[in-house]
């Protein structure tokens, strides 16, 4: 028994020591490993790829390492990005290291800032557009796209990385391409990475608390909230660089911020000829799905004094909008529908060329249709309209019927009108548009393009009808013929 005894003991004395070695180890070994170096330099094989830096990095526990200023950049043939993390806590696997396996299962950090941006042709790289990406340190500026490089094919060996558990307080700014957000968030989540294998992220959550939205030196929005859940299915980094990964991201998003001034209006909608929300503060809200890349949402506004201008008639009040989209992919934003929207001016104030001021309002509904951001005509619908009064409308058309018919029609009564449209940049059509205000009925066709217009109109009371037109040859008034001349210009027949 004695001799048992003492074979058990020194069995237990070896497994302590044991224990105490390994522990040793663990503690020891990544902090000669960090403060050396040594990691640093395995990653770190091509400054202009992948690169990792920190000032100072150590382990206090086995399993644990503490850094602080950690820095990170990498790019592939279309984009590059990076990050930088003033302060984290990290508690990871011993276990999964033998398997070639980097296992966070919490990381815990402060100060957060992310910068992304799209690798630019020649052309692409102008100096308004390059004042509104951000910096990455260590990658040349401007970002100019460039042959891909031959890509190591994986060779099996290398580590996967598996990070659970993040929460990320103080993110201080995000920042892809033209638009900034500085202010105050927090991120959740987790991802795993194969490097030249695959990616993934799991679903992870930014919460902004508060901050300003600007794009280059221009605040578009202030007061910024948003909660933003997104999840990123695997992908094969190689095959689906840049911005094609975005066909694998699914989430929801809701935001909400106040504009001080309306230019984010005005970049909105594709700012038509002679059309400019001017002036005024009001506050935008958005709420968004995407499934596989392909967003679908709503974006409401309201203000209740904004300004606009059309031309030369000025307007002034309350405004509200509200658009439906689907189907818009977000890598290309190549366009999708537009599921009906409105917007409406009320308790408003005109003022035409000359300066007379009236009150007035007015609503304009639109049905289905389509969105392409990158084409010239933003919007295609067909709207149905409702004002106090059509008198505004023919001005920004600029038709300006002679004295003596704008007697004789009486134009200063209730309309309703409904038209084909097409809105975007420097252009405004209208197609078939059919308006009635009391007895009188106005057909035509208008079309905005640059600092050009041309229109077709016919004004019809039952008893006197007249074809107004108008150019780059002045205005055309038909009081014989009307009807006919209409309709050779325009190829079509006003219905009764």
């Amino acid at each position: 028994m004695p001799a048992q005894q003492s074979r058990l003991r020194n069995a237990a004395i070896a497994l302590l020591v044991l224990a105490l070695v390994l522990s040793f180890i663990a503690l020891v070994g990544p902090n000669v490993l960090l403060r050396s170096g040594y990691i640093a330099g395995r990653l770190n094989k091509d400054p202009e790829s992948g690169w990792l830096e920190y000032d100072s990095a150590g382990s206090r526990w086995p399993g644990t390492v503490h850094v602080k200023n950690l820095r990170f950049r990498d790019r592939d043939p279309e984009a590059e990005w990076g990050f930088q993390l003033d302060e984290a806590d990290i508690t990871y696997s011993l276990g999964g290291l033998l398997r070639r396996k980097f296992h966070v299962t919490r990381l815990s950090g402060r100060g957060f800032v992310f910068h992304a941006r799209s690798r630019l042709a020649p052309k692409e790289a102008t100096p308004v557009r390059l004042r509104r990406i951000p910096p990455i340190p260590g990658f040349p500026d401007p970002p100019l796209s460039g042959p891909s490089k031959p890509q190591r094919p994986p060779t099996g060996k290398e580590w996967t990385i598996l990070v659970d558990g993040v929460a990320v307080e103080s993110v201080r700014e995000v920042w892809i391409d033209e638009y900034r957000f500085v202010g105050d968030a927090r991120v959740t989540g987790g991802f795993f990475l194969r490097p030249r294998h695959r990616a993934e992220v799991h679903p992870a959550k930014l919460a902004a608390r508060n901050g300003t939205l600007w794009s280059g030196r221009d605040a578009i929005a202030r007061d910024v909230r948003a909660t933003i859940e997104t999840r990123i299915g695997a992908w094969d980094p190689r095959a689906f660089p840049g911005s094609r990964m975005l066909r694998f991201v699914s989430g929801d998003a809701e935001a909400t911020g106040r504009l001080d001034d309306a230019e984010i209006l005005n970049r909105l909608i594709g700012e038509p000829p002679g059309t400019r929300f001017e002036r005024g503060s009001g506050r935008m809200n958005v709420n968004a799905t995407v499934e596989g890349g392909v967003a679908r949402g709503t974006i409401d506004y309201a203000s209740p004094d904004l300004a606009l201008r059309v031309l030369d008639v000025a307007m002034r009040g309350r405004f509200g909008g509200l658009l439906r989209l689907s189907g818009v992919r977000l890598r290309d934003w190549g366009g999708g529908r537009l599921n009906g929207g409105r917007v409406s001016l009320t308790d408003a104030r005109v003022s035409d060329g000359d300066g007379k001021t009236r009150p007035w309002w007015g609503r304009i509904d639109f049905e289905t249709g389509d969105f392409r951001p990158k084409a010239r005509a933003l919007f295609t619908t067909t709207a149905s309209a409702h004002a106090r009064d059509a008198q505004p409308l023919l001005e920004i058309a600029n038709v300006d019927p002679p004295g003596w018919v704008e007697r004789l029609l009486r134009l200063d009564e209730p309309v309703a009108a409904r038209a084909a449209v097409r809105v975007g940049r420097s252009l405004v059509e209208l197609r078939r548009m059919v308006a009635r205000t009391g007895k009188v009925r106005i057909s035509g066709d208008y079309v905005a393009s640059g600092r050009s217009k041309s229109g077709t109109f016919l004004v019809d009371t039952g008893l006197l009808s007249v074809g107004i037109g108008i150019g780059g040859d002045g205005r055309d008034v038909r009081v014989f013929g009307p009807r006919k001349w209409f309709r050779e210009r325009t190829g079509w027949e006003p219905s009764d």
